[in-house]
């Protein structure tokens, strides 16, 4: 049997939709007799095992697997941020294509007792991480049941990590406020449990640091958790002076311009603002926001790959390095006369 071919590959070599290719081979839907007989006909060349073919491969009794990964989402910040939803997606979708389904498991801060009515069970052959925690109790819990782990972030150890070089873009995005004049620059935080927001904070640090100046720690704010706590940071940080305030989030950065507008400073004009993470939110914000921006769709896609990769032996990374870019914009453009 040659290399496995997944859909997305079946439909790129017939230069056809995947969608077609899915409706071809299922027997559903709306496609012409012809089309159907080539996509067939390819399928079979190519030796093509549909999702639910290699599912059945996979569970069999004889190897005691149950064709399921779980993926863990914070409960706080589901609805919140558009980060999670992208990156389930892109990790249900790198799984379906190997046969497995995705369950879907909702965990607090450090917690892990969603998790232990399925792998008791032996519901659950993987599990995938969206957020990595500082001290994650978990991992030592599903290590002691052999269970492959798989966390997009970074200081996690027994788990292959999808990270990006969170620290090096806030450096990237501090520089590009400091380069337009900022000196005093503040840094609202969300929840430093949590080792990204631990590694936006060093980035932003270093980037101040860069140009000679010592960063303020009293316009560092942390574990700002909804609009209040942030309209107070903000409030504070304009008392103290700051010239410039990068945000841990995109959720947080919305919070701010709306607070600053609120008080009646303008963004640029009045204070620079960024973001450590972008969504398409921050793109359509009046002003549009500056942002570091991460495809958090391909990192859940990277960590369903290396999941698939864990269950079947073939995944020997322990670190899987994720690509970032400067997205610039109004609310850190300067202005000349």
């Amino acid at each position: 049997m040659g290399k496995e071919i997944r859909l997305n590959e079946l439909a790129e070599k017939l230069n056809i939709s995947t969608t077609t290719v899915s409706r071809a081979l299922s027997g559903n839907g709306r496609v012409s007799e012809e089309t159907r007989k080539k996509v067939i006909e390819a399928a079979r060349e190519l030796d093509y095992s549909s999702p639910s073919q290699n599912r059945q491969k996979n569970t069999t009794p004889s190897n005691g697997k149950s064709g399921n990964v779980g993926v863990v989402l914070s409960r706080d910040l589901l609805y919140e941020s558009e980060f999670f939803h992208l990156c389930l997606l892109g990790a249900a979708g790198a799984l379906a294509d190997h046969g497995y389904e995705t369950l879907l498991i909702l965990c607090n801060t450090d917690e892990y007792e969603p998790l232990i009515p399925a792998v008791e069970k032996g519901a659950l052959d993987g599990v995938i991480y969206t957020r990595a925690i500082t001290g994650e109790k978990s991992h030592s819990y599903l290590k002691k049941k052999n269970i492959p782990v798989v966390v997009v972030g970074s200081g996690i150890k027994n788990a292959v990590m999808v990270e990006p070089n969170t620290a090096l873009a806030c450096r990237e995005l501090t520089s590009n406020l400091m380069n337009n004049g900022c000196k005093r620059i503040a840094f609202i935080g969300g929840n430093m449990n949590y080792n990204v927001n631990i590694k936006r904070l060093e980035g932003v640090m270093m980037g101040i640091s860069d140009f000679c100046i010592d960063p303020d720690p009293n316009l560092i704010f942390r574990d700002v958790s909804n609009y209040n706590s942030c309209k107070i940071a903000v409030e504070t940080a304009v008392q103290r002076r700051c010239d410039g305030i990068i945000c841990c989030d995109d959720v947080t950065a919305g919070w701010s311009c709306d607070a600053l507008t609120k008080m009646g400073l303008s963004v640029p004009g009045d204070v620079l603002l960024a973001a450590c993470y972008d969504s398409s939110d921050l793109a359509h914000h009046s002003p549009s926001i500056t942002a570091a921006h991460f495809d958090a769709r391909q990192m859940g896609a990277y960590a369903g790959e290396a999941m698939y990769g864990l269950l079947t032996g073939t995944e020997k990374r322990t670190l899987i390095t994720v690509e970032h870019t400067i997205h610039l914009r109004e609310s850190t453009r300067v202005f000349t006369v």
